[in-house]
């Protein structure tokens, strides 16, 4: 995805607006749940920051799947449905500047026209913004209408959801067997990745997680470490 987000998760403001975006995905309990949250927060009222990322984190995982299966077929055999969509909905002259990027680029799709390497000199800043805005509305609006359209996609990226899960408790199981500086090098990684898979939506390739496994494996039967 372009774009990516990365998400400080004591950073209570952005966090209640991933909170808000996520729950368009997520079933009524967690909707109200986050809802009530994000009320609460702009009442003016103190909440837990740990408390608040803990709940990001889980609704995080919980909404990958739908949220991911919207990604792929807005991005695939629906991007004709995303690019009228946003096209319709964008001020003018930022749809007229897309149209005519997008045969200038000869891109097939939105997402590949806004990961054109000359898509800066072609949009300002805040026509990307005004884009990816509209985009994220488009994407929950399908959710919503389309939804379930699409659940064997769904049901598959339940499947890979539970793989990074696995793969990433795998890591952290590495990280706590390390002394300080080797645990704070893997904890990053981890946090890193997190944030690609939870926050960018994205789908990160199984083979990545999979190679950091086996090297920090390797690093911990190289040079095994004192514990305490």
């Amino acid at each position: 995805m372009s774009d990516t987000f990365f998400l400080d998760l004591y950073d209570a403001p952005r966090v209640v607006d991933f909170l808000v975006d996520a729950a368009a995905y997520a079933d009524a309990k967690e909707r109200v749940a986050a809802d009530d949250r994000a009320r609460r927060y702009h009442d003016g009222e103190a909440l837990d920051k740990s408390k608040l990322a803990s709940a990001a984190v889980k609704l995080g995982w919980n909404t990958w799947p739908a949220r991911t299966a919207v990604v792929e077929t807005l991005n695939g055999e629906r991007s004709d449905k995303e690019w009228s969509s946003v096209i319709a909905a964008v001020r003018p002259s930022t749809a007229h500047l897309l149209q005519r990027f997008k045969k200038a680029s000869e891109s097939k799709t939105l997402e590949e026209l806004l990961a054109h390497e000359e898509v800066e000199t072609a949009l300002r800043e805040g026509e990307r913004m005004e884009v990816n805005e509209i985009r994220k509305h488009v994407r929950e609006d399908f959710w919503k209408t389309d939804g379930g359209k699409i659940e064997e996609i769904v049901k598959k990226r339940q499947g890979i959801r539970d793989e990074y899960k696995k793969l990433l408790g795998e890591l952290r199981e590495l990280a706590v067997s390390f002394q300080p500086v080797m645990q704070d090098e893997v904890f990053s990684k981890i946090k890193h990745y997190e944030n690609r898979i939870l926050f960018a939506a994205e789908t990160v390739p199984m083979e990545i997680l999979e190679k950091e496994i086996q090297y920090y494996t390797e690093q911990k039967e190289i040079s095994p470490l004192e514990q305490g």
